[in-house]
Order: structure tokens, then C-alpha cells, then sequence
């Protein structure tokens, strides 16, 4: 972020977040969080968005087949 108190409260936020130690999928590991991106704009208290995202869903589905060779 171009800010620097941004830029400086989206690294605090990435530390904190891989210091838990949940890692991938909560599985445990280092790495909970590759990035934060925090972005600013004016708008009134009541509108005040939050998005997390914690994986795509497209990992956290899968598909196996078992035979019986």
C-alpha cells in the first residue's frame, strides 16, 4: 500500500495471522496467509465492508475413486 501506516498495519496483520500456526486449510503450518491487502475509502459507519477470504473453494473440495485392482 502506498500509505505508509497501511502498508505498515498490513504487515502487523499478516505476522499475527501466521504466528497462530494454523496453516493451510487450519492443517498446521507456518504459512496461514500469503498477503493482506487493506484498502481505504471514505463511506458512512454503516457501510463499512469487510471481506476475508480463508482458501478457494476449489480446494477445499476434491474427488477420489477407489478400485480394486
Amino acid at each position: 500500500n502506498p500509505d505508509p501506516t497501511i502498508a505498515e498495519m498490513e504487515l502487523e496483520c499478516l505476522e499475527r495471522i501466521n504466528k497462530d500456526g494454523k496453516g493451510p486449510m487450519g492443517l498446521g503450518g507456518r504459512t496461514t496467509a500469503l498477503d493482506v491487502k487493506i484498502l481505504k475509502m471514505d463511506t458512512h459507519t454503516a457501510g463499512l465492508p469487510v471481506g476475508v477470504v480463508i482458501q478457494c473453494w476449489a480446494d477445499r473440495h476434491a474427488t477420489a475413486r477407489l478400485e480394486d485392482n
